[in-house]
């Protein structure tokens, strides 16, 4: 029907200018902000403003792609792949991809796109369904929007009634990047437990974990053979020269037989590989830190510090839903309370936990919300990915249920006080580089135990004790294993990465 309202023709122009200045805010308001400054300074200035704008950008984006990309090239790459990528090609696509529908006029109804969203990797396209439209619709044309936009792979997401949201994979970083192992140091002084490198970032970036302030406790969630135990190992091959001069002390629980970590045996301090066993081991690990935390808080000291003598005690639990759900009752009963207190008590006393499981759901681990960094690797489930990241994070970009099988090791990673996720990947280790490892740590016998005893001095002479920690002097320490074969003894430097860091925040 027409209508009747006199001059209802000439105002549709204005309708439509008006509907496009309030779905386009950001677009309108720089095109006004652009204008009112040609208009007030002129146009020569304001070429001369945007060259030097530009000339700054390029220089950012060269000398720091990372900071670029999060602050201003997604906000950039979103506005161009909105109006170029996406909403010029809109309407042929739906059409050809049978996603319009018609209402009782007649008329053609094509959903909307509402906004776009960008990451290094994906896209989120927001769309507007048409009236009669459902998710299934556009579930069943997955492939031919995949293949329309030239993405490498599309997800479907149901935001809110009638809407939904496009997720397109536009590139995969680690097609060829190619994620080295760190080399083996052969000093203390040249390890940073502030910076353990365990792989890289999209980005190229070295990833590392902060053992001491940030990543305390790390939670690894992935399906079998999406490259969990890669991180682990890379982790140990980095503190590889503190385990050798006996600073960081390994307890490991394998509780499926010892087929992942057992050849390390003999570089660690504990080892389990049965869930009874286990329980003891978490047991022993218990009351070691709690008589730690006894004996320092009663000197009056706030935080440890790494020495042979309060080393830092890392404890590596693979298939953690294992020991707490899937063992026997008794064990399940006892052992969650223990890793519950080991996640929230031993901060201060240097207690360190790495955990890794298939399901990370509350019924299997019910103290995932400990773990103040997680990682999530390929996962079966896309509801597991904010079970194991933590809520929304899937709607962040974290698509670890998207991972493909072939690239094993690739995985978000989510830390406490960073709001979104990052793509990372950690290198394979083989049983060669297991056993270079092992050995590395073995060779010259300084996996010590916590307390040892020492021989009182004779009357008359001082102990020698170092006021500070950090001046230990490891040359001169005693080496059980040594080769007398050899012309000169194996030296283990003292650790000086900590050195000159009074101003650095205290482990509370």
């Amino acid at each position: 029907m027409r209508t009747t309202v006199v001059g209802a023709e000439n105002t549709s122009p204005i309708r439509w200018g008006l509907r496009q200045v309030a779905g386009h805010p950001r677009t309108s308001s720089s095109a006004l902000v652009g204008s009112a400054a040609v208009f007030w300074f002129g146009l020569h200035t304001m070429l001369w403003a945007v060259g030097i704008a530009v000339l700054a950008g390029v220089s950012w984006r060269l000398l720091d792609k990372p900071t670029f990309d999060r602050f201003a090239g997604r906000l950039l790459r979103a506005w161009w792949r909105r109006w170029w990528t996406y909403q010029r090609p809109w309407l042929r696509i739906m059409t050809a991809c049978n996603l319009t529908t018609t209402d009782h006029k007649g008329e053609t109804l094509v959903p909307r796109v509402t906004g776009v969203r960008c990451t290094w990797s994906w896209d989120t396209v927001s769309v507007r369904m048409a009236k009669g439209q459902a998710p299934e619709d556009f579930e069943q044309a997955i492939e031919r929007l995949a293949n329309a936009f030239r993405a490498r792979s599309t997800n479907v997401r149901l935001v809110k009634p009638g809407k939904l949201a496009l997720d397109f994979q536009r590139r995969e970083p680690f097609d060829e990047m190619i994620i080295p192992l760190s080399p083996l140091a052969e000093s203390t002084s040249a390890v940073d437990l502030r910076r353990l490198p365990v792989g890289m970032d999209e980005y190229g970036r070295d990833f590392t974990l902060n053992l001491l302030q940030r990543d305390l406790h790390v939670l690894l969630g992935g399906a079998t053979g999406a490259g969990k135990g890669s991180y682990m190992w890379a982790l140990l091959r980095s503190l590889a020269p503190l385990i050798r001069a006996g600073l960081v002390r390994l307890w490991v629980i394998d509780p499926k037989g010892g087929q992942e970590f057992g050849m390390g045996r003999a570089m660690y301090h504990a080892f389990a590989d049965n869930d009874a066993d286990g329980l003891a081991l978490m047991q022993t690990y218990v009351k070691t830190l709690d008589e730690r935390k006894l004996e320092l808080g009663r000197a009056g000291v706030r935080t440890f510090t790494p020495s042979r003598e309060t080393p830092l005690e890392l404890l590596i639990c693979d298939e953690l839903a294992a020991m707490t759900a899937f063992a026997s009752r008794w064990i399940t009963v006892a052992f969650a309370p223990l890793m519950s207190k080991a996640l929230t008590q031993y901060r201060s006393v240097g207690g360190r936990i790495i955990a890794a499981t298939q399901e990370p759901t509350k019924d299997n681990v019910p103290m995932r919300g400990l773990f103040p960094t997680k990682i999530a690797l390929r996962l079966d489930s896309a509801s597991y990915v904010d079970m194991c990241l933590g809520e929304g994070m899937r709607d962040m970009g974290a698509l670890a249920d998207k991972i493909p099988e072939i690239l094993a090791g690739v995985a978000y990673a989510k830390r406490d006080g960073r709001r979104e996720p990052l793509r990372v990947r950690a290198p394979y280790s083989r049983d060669e580089d297991i056993a270079e490892l092992v050995e590395f740590c073995t060779s010259v016998g300084t996996v010590t135990e916590l307390r040892r005893d020492v021989t009182a001095p004779a009357e008359g002479q001082e102990r020698d004790e170092p006021a500070d920690v950090y001046a230990i002097d490891f040359e001169a320490l005693e080496v059980d294993d040594y080769d007398t074969d050899q012309d000169q003894t194996d030296e283990v430097d003292v650790i000086e990465h900590f050195e000159g860091d009074e101003d650095d925040e205290e482990i509370a």
